[in-house]
């Protein structure tokens, strides 16, 4: 909950600072409680809420632990999901197909928590990989660079 609570003041404040952007023109359509995230898919992966961030199939959203904010041309937030998936497998996942959709490696921590971070355009992207003993969970962090 804390950490949740943290995302959205982080994501207040940060639509705060962006509040003094011209307003790019854009079709607007209201999200309803029914609709399910964006989904793309492929054979190996999916994606969700964004278009450049595959997912591995074997991985669930976690919906009760992922936040997304979008405003004014900005989406951000953190999206959790969990699967039995190996954690170095999935470590080795994202430091190929990220940067195939265009995202550059910035740096990355191998063993503990892993965790990797990419860059691209105007955006930050922190994964996170944590290892348990009957499911990893996968901690993807979007946000505008400051």
């Amino acid at each position: 909950m804390w950490k949740t609570l943290s995302v959205a003041l982080m994501l207040l404040i940060l639509s705060g600072c962006w509040a003094t952007r011209e307003p790019e023109p854009e079709s607007f359509e209201p999200v309803t409680e029914s609709q399910e995230p964006e989904q793309r898919e492929t054979a190996a992966h999916g994606y969700y809420d964004f278009e450049d961030i595959p997912i591995p199939k074997e991985m669930s959203i976690d919906r009760d632990d992922s936040i997304l904010f979008e405003s004014q041309g900005i989406k951000a937030g953190m999206l959790t999901y969990s699967g039995r998936v190996d954690s170095n497998s999935l470590f080795n996942y994202f430091l190929s197909a990220l940067p195939n959709e265009g995202w550059e490696l910035l740096s990355y921590i191998k063993y503990g928590t892993q965790i990797q971070t990419f860059a691209k355009d105007d955006r930050l992207c922190i994964i996170r990989i944590i290892d348990g003993r009957l499911r990893t969970e996968l901690q993807i962090w979007i946000s505008p660079k400051i």
